[in-house]
């Protein structure tokens, strides 16, 4: 009896044991999939810039790099195009757009967030109201106004029309993580001398950093790859920006894919870079705000 129940014992786990591996090899997969999906369009697009134009459409298609590729679309399409100017006011625009709406963003929601105004429901409402409205209606009113203020083809009026839809978005997103900050670190700090400024920028603003720098990476995503507003406001090609700029590659009756794929693998580059910097405040941001202290 006691020999079967040691063995009854030793012999028990095991059909437990292989369904916890059976279950973290099929969440393991699951993974593995979701990752090559995300990635594979990116791989792609990296392929088809070195490919040979001549491969571009043989089929069945080659999924690896084929020994004849090519590297001259990248030349050729900082040599034939403005595609270094459009960078750099992509990377101006969308820069001083994402501070300038972390900053206003911060300090509405720092407001919302520490001081009980009649207002302050209603204002979080209008916030959100501007977000429902299609773009293309904004801007037939917008055009006009900026067109007498001597602001289009003008990237610091571009930038104007950007904050105008993201200054309400960061502040919707960076009010949750004030009100995760305890109010008492505050009145701690203003009991030994420090006024409420002074609070605010050493106290609570170096808490919500995460939250700060994942708004800033999102109002910089957001700028980075609009499209609509920078084609109406933006006539002078000199003055376009990436979005734009990467759409003109598309011709009436051949469009070359072997430069649009190398324009697009540049053009996400500046994205990845400033992802990458702000990748570990991201993650923090990402669950600090949906906790209150």
């Amino acid at each position: 009896m006691a020999r079967r129940k040691a063995t009854e014992k030793a012999a028990g786990p095991q059909p437990l044991r292989l369904g916890f591996y059976a279950s973290r090899l099929a969440l393991a997969s699951v993974i593995l999939f979701m990752c090559t999906a995300a990635i594979f369009p990116f791989y792609w697009m990296i392929v088809t810039s070195i490919r040979p134009s001549a491969l571009l459409f043989e089929y069945p298609p080659q999924l690896l790099p084929s020994s004849e590729s090519v590297f001259s679309p990248y030349k050729e399409i900082f040599h034939d195009s403005n595609l270094g100017r459009w960078l750099w006011n992509s990377t101006i625009v969308s820069f001083m757009t994402a501070l300038l709406a972390s900053f206003f963003g911060t300090m509405a929601a720092y407001s919302l967030a520490r001081f009980r105004l009649r207002t302050g429901r209603a204002s979080e409402m209008t916030f959100l109201l501007t977000q429902m409205l299609p773009g293309i209606l904004l801007a037939l009113p917008m055009f006009p106004i900026f067109a007498k203020l001597g602001l289009l083809n003008n990237l610091a009026g571009l930038s104007l029309v950007y904050l105008a839809f993201l200054i309400p978005v960061a502040t919707a997103l960076l009010k949750p993580f004030f009100e995760a900050i305890p109010v008492e670190l505050e009145e701690a700090s203003m009991i030994d001398g420090a006024s409420r400024i002074q609070t605010m920028f050493r106290i609570t603003l170096p808490l919500s950093l995460p939250g700060v720098a994942s708004t800033f990476l999102f109002c910089f995503i957001i700028a980075w790859d609009e499209y609509l507003y920078a084609r109406i406001f933006i006539r002078d090609p000199d003055q376009w920006t990436i979005s734009v700029g990467l759409a003109s590659f598309s011709g009436e009756f051949v469009t070359p894919w072997d430069q649009v794929m190398a324009a697009a693998t540049v053009t996400t580059l500046p994205a990845v870079l400033i992802f990458l910097a702000l990748q570990r405040y991201l993650v923090r941001g990402l669950t600090a705000g949906g906790v209150k202290g």
